[in-house]
């Protein structure tokens, strides 16, 4: 039982720094004029932080939120928050594609960028490959559940994990250093609530990618 409420007291903070993230981000908003690469920066950062992080949240916890909305089943509310994730990715990207366009400048050129079309193509693979997932009883006969769970598994932990790497690196970017002026405060709170929101969402993910590589390797044996 205690176990169980530090696990909540935990999620309880990891949300509230979502909150102060996205915040601090959308208030750098106002320091310049509207630019497409605002749009980039707000999908990316909500379908990262606060959608994706939900949606592995919501395999071992029940937020009253979301079970209001959208009922008990842990696995049908994973599934929905994280394709709401992925749609903003997905609309972060092109908005990002076209702020490149615009500017004439080349594509993926950065580490930010290089890592987020990693983590974003793997979200993605596991997000389409999550739709047998869901169904997996009744597509059982053609896909293997077994399998089809450990490719999810392990493209969706990887793909959360690099994409919050490209989070990282993007504190680098001159986005988010021109509007802080380069504050070395602004730095460190975004690391800090980056790393400390995705490491906490990681640990159950990575935990089963552990198992599932213990238990294939005994089998070799």
């Amino acid at each position: 039982m205690a176990r169980r409420k530090l696990g909540t007291d935990v999620n309880n903070v990891v949300q509230f720094f979502e909150f102060v993230f996205v915040l601090m981000i959308f208030l750098l908003f106002f320091r310049t004029e509207y630019m497409v690469l605002n749009v980039h920066v707000f999908h990316s950062t909500v379908a990262w932080l606060v959608s994706m992080t939900q949606g592995l949240l919501a395999l071992h916890t029940v937020n009253p939120v979301v079970k209001k909305i959208l009922g008990k089943d842990k696995v049908f509310n994973h599934w929905v928050i994280e394709s709401v994730g992925l749609l903003g990715a997905t609309l972060g990207f092109i908005a990002a594609y076209k702020d490149k366009i615009d500017k004439a400048e080349p594509h993926f050129f950065s580490w930010h960028a290089f890592l987020g079309i990693i983590g974003y193509a793997l979200s993605l693979l596991s997000g389409l490959n999550g739709i047998p997932a869901l169904y997996r009883k009744e597509l059982k006969q053609y896909i293997s559940p077994e399998l089809n769970k450990n490719i999810h598994i392990i493209t969706g932990t990887l793909g959360f994990i690099i994409g919050g790497f490209s989070l990282i690196v993007s504190l680098y970017s001159n986005w988010y250093t021109e509007r802080t002026r380069s504050s070395p405060t602004s730095f460190i709170l975004g690391v800090f609530l980056i790393t400390s929101i995705m490491v906490w969402a990681s640990i159950k993910p990575i935990g089963k990618v552990k198992n599932m590589l213990l238990k294939g390797f005994s089998k070799n044996d």
